[in-house]
Parts: C-alpha cells; sequence; structure tokens
C-alpha cells in the first residue's frame, strides 16, 4: 500500500479514535448529570417533606396543646369572673389558683420549646456552646435518652459566624433528632472542640448501628440534611457505624473563612 494511503487511514483511524472518545466521554457527561438530577430532585422532594412535617409539627403544638389550654384557661378566668370565691371556700380557691399557675407554666414551656426549635436564641445570645449544653439538656427530657455532653471550649467558638454556628447547632440537632428516632440508644453524646483551625461538632449513640454502604440508611435525609449543610459552611461530613456498635456522625467547619 502506497505510503500516502497508509497516512490516510492512520488519519482516519485516528479521527474515528477522538470521536469516539468524544462520544463516550459526552455519554459518561449525560449519564453523571442525569444521575445527579436525580439525587438533586430525591433531596428536593425529601428536604420539602421535611418542611412540611415540621410546620405541621408547629400547626399540631398550637392548634391542639396550645390554643386548647388557652381555651381551658380562659374557661377558668370567665368562672372567676362571675364569682369572687369558687364554690368550694377559700381551699378550693387556692388549688384552682396553683393548678392555673401550672397551668400558665406548662404553657410557657411549650411555647418556647416551639420557638427554641424555630430559632435557638440562646446562639445570639452566649453563643453555639451553650446552645449545645442547652440542646443536650432539652433532649434528655423530651426523650429520656440521657445526652452526655464533652464541650471543650477555649474561646474559638466564638470566633464563628453566625451562620456556621448556627449550622453546626442544626446538624447537631438532627443528629440527636435521627438518636431519638432510629437508633434504640438510651445513651447519646454530643462533643464540640477546636481542632488546628475547626470547629467539629460530633454526635455518639450507643444503639443498633448500621451497615454505611447500605443506600437506605446511609442516604437517608438527616445524614442528607447534615452532610449538605456541612458543605455550605465548607466543612467536612464524616459518618462511623457498624450493626451493635452504635454511630458517630462528625462535622468540622472552618472557624474563619
Amino acid at each position: 500500500m502506497p505510503a500516502s494511503k497508509q497516512l490516510f487511514w492512520i488519519y482516519v483511524a485516528a479521527v474515528l479514535a477522538v470521536v469516539v472518545i468524544l462520544a463516550a466521554f459526552a455519554a459518561a457527561l449525560f449519564i453523571y448529570q442525569r444521575h445527579n438530577l436525580r439525587l438533586h430532585r430525591s433531596y428536593a422532594k425529601k428536604l420539602l417533606d421535611a418542611h412540611e412535617e415540621e410546620r405541621a409539627w408547629v400547626a399540631r403544638e398550637v392548634h391542639d396543646d396550645a390554643l386548647q389550654r388557652v381555651a381551658i384557661l380562659q374557661h377558668e378566668l370567665s368562672e372567676w369572673d362571675t364569682a369572687e370565691i369558687p364554690v368550694g371556700g377559700p381551699g378550693r380557691a387556692s388549688a384552682r389558683v396553683e393548678a392555673l399557675r401550672s397551668e400558665l407554666q406548662d404553657l410557657g414551656e411549650m411555647l418556647r420549646r416551639v420557638a427554641h426549635r424555630l430559632h435557638p436564641a440562646i446562639i445570639d445570645q452566649a453563643g453555639l456552646v451553650p446552645a449545645l449544653a442547652q440542646l443536650a439538656s432539652d433532649v434528655s427530657r423530651s426523650s429520656g435518652i440521657d445526652v452526655e455532653t464533652d464541650l471543650q471550649d477555649d474561646g474559638r467558638s466564638e470566633q464563628l459566624s453566625r451562620e456556621r454556628a448556627l449550622m453546626l447547632y442544626r446538624i447537631a440537632q438532627e443528629g440527636l433528632r435521627n438518636v431519638a428516632r432510629h437508633s434504640g440508644a438510651k445513651r447519646a453524646r454530643i462533643s464540640a472542640r477546636a481542632q488546628n483551625g475547626d470547629i467539629a461538632v460530633s454526635i455518639q449513640d450507643f444503639g443498633h448501628g448500621f451497615e454505611t454502604t447500605d443506600p437506605s440508611r446511609s442516604k437517608g435525609l438527616g445524614l442528607i440534611s447534615m452532610a449538605e449543610r456541612t458543605r455550605l459552611a465548607e466543612g467536612r461530613f464524616e459518618i462511623w457505624s457498624r450493626p451493635g456498635e452504635g454511630t458517630t456522625v462528625r462535622a468540622s467547619v472552618p472557624i474563619k473563612g
């Protein structure tokens, strides 16, 4: 075969190889983008469902609990308005006053929980570490889980921006919510410490644990939400778990940046 024809076929083969490589690259990119789009759609749907669940929780707390308690208090006060001393004499009056005081205290505590869940004002007032200590106490009281704290604060957490402090708080909140819902644990621990220019927050439970390779568990909304919050704060999210050995999640974000 003449040299010119050999060069021609070599050129054709090279062009075809480039075309095949480009086509394979385009196909791989298309598959990746389609997969990524499915993941984003799935996450968006789960996020919307979670927001709706949160709104429903607030509505239930306000409508089914707070408003009913207000109605009871209004009824009690209307009875007091029609009689200076209720039937039963002063002793009965004293008991009713104490009952009203207790009801008002419970109502105030319930409204505080709702307000705190919507926005933890303690972060603005005292900072991340006191907010995490309060969170541990609240979860222990509401869930019955013994939440230990290991909050080593050398003052560097105060250098966090409000946005990053709030993100770490929400990650801890979601982590403890997962512990209460899924772990079966009776004991958990929340830790915070400054390391190498980062603030790291960890949630450890001593419950069932799971295989991190199981997509139905490792891609649950709670873990996705925590990972996404960490990414938005330019941080790193890690999870360790094994069946029967509990679970630990850790989020670390830069103090500055």
